[in-house]
C-alpha cells in the first residue's frame, strides 16, 4: 500500500541522481527513486518485485523499471537483501530524509529489516 512521503527541495538538486537521469534518462530514474520512497515501509524497505513496483510507480510508461532499480542500486542510493525467503529492497537514507508520524509510527514496520547483507552496488559491496 502507497503512503505519503515528503520529498525536499533539495531532492531535485541531488547531483547523483541527476547523472543517473543524465545519463540514462529512458530508465527515468529520479522518478523510480521518488515512487519508492511511496512503496517503503517506515524503515525504507520495499518488495524487490519490478512487475509491480512499476505497476504502482509508472504504469503508462514503456521502460524497464528493472534497469532503474539496479541503477540505483548500483550508485548506492537502494540496497537490495533478502529475507524470510523474500527479496527486499531498502532506501539507503531513508530515515535521514523522512519523517515517520500518526498512526505508521506506532505501527511494526511493514517488511522484515535486513538481517544479513544488504548489496548496495553491482560490485557486490554491502551495507
Amino acid at each position: 500500500m502507497a503512503r505519503i512521503r515528503t520529498i525536499k527541495p533539495d531532492f531535485f538538486r541531488h547531483e547523483l541522481l541527476q547523472d543517473l537521469e543524465a545519463k540514462s534518462p529512458k530508465i527515468k530514474p529520479m522518478l523510480v527513486f521518488a515512487g519508492l520512497l511511496t512503496q517503503a515501509d517506515k524503515n525504507g524497505a520495499f518488495p524487490w518485485r519490478p512487475r509491480y513496483l512499476k505497476l504502482d510507480i509508472l504504469p503508462f510508461l514503456d521502460f524497464d523499471i528493472s534497469q532503474a532499480l539496479d541503477a540505483l542500486c548500483a550508485s548506492g542510493l537502494i540496497g537490495r537483501y533478502a529475507a524470510d525467503g523474500q527479496e527486499y529492497g531498502i532506501i539507503i537514507n531513508f530515515r535521514k530524509h523522512q519523517r515517520i508520524s500518526g498512526t505508521e509510527l506506532k505501527e511494526p514496520a511493514k517488511h522484515p529489516e535486513p538481517a544479513g547483507e544488504v548489496v548496495v552496488a553491482s560490485g557486490g559491496n554491502t551495507l
